[in-house]
This record gives C-alpha cells, structure tokens and sequence, in this order.
C-alpha cells in the first residue's frame, strides 16, 4: 500500500462517516423522523463495496471522488425515502 492508496481510502471512508453521520442528524433532528437503524447505517454499504470491490473496477472508475459520489447519493436517497 502506497501513500496515493491510503489518502484515497482516507478520503472515502471520511466522507461515507459524514454522510451517515449527516442522515442520522437530519432525519432526528430536523426531519423528526423515524427511521431503521440498517436505513440510518446504508451509507456504510458503499464503503463495504468500496473496500472489497474497488480493486477489480477499471482505473478511470475508480477514483475516490465517485465514491464519495455515491455516498452522497445513498445518503439523500436515504432522506427522501425516509421522508
């Protein structure tokens, strides 16, 4: 593992903790809201795919900004189902 890899997999797990950490709060807090705790964890799932699957995607795939991408999109699909 080079230092390229590791900033990579810092970035994307940073932003998969912000995001859940973001719905979390927004649907306790402001959309007052109750939702499951597997809904509130789903954006832990693109990490979960990021850790295993990222390795066999083609390179101009897999770059941390579509992983975070689709952390954000999990996370407001999350949102809108949930409201």
């Amino acid at each position: 593992m080079d230092l390229d890899d590791a900033q990579a997999d810092l970035t994307v797990a940073a932003a998969v903790a912000g995001c859940t950490v973001a719905v979390t709060l927004i649907l306790e807090y402001i959309l007052i809201v109750e939702a499951s705790t597997v809904l509130r964890l789903s954006p832990l799932a693109v990490y979960v795919v990021y850790l295993f699957g990222h390795s066999k995607l083609p390179a101009d795939l897999d770059q941390p900004r579509l992983w975070v991408a689709l952390s954000v999109f999990v996370g407001t699909a999350v949102i809108l189902i949930s409201s």
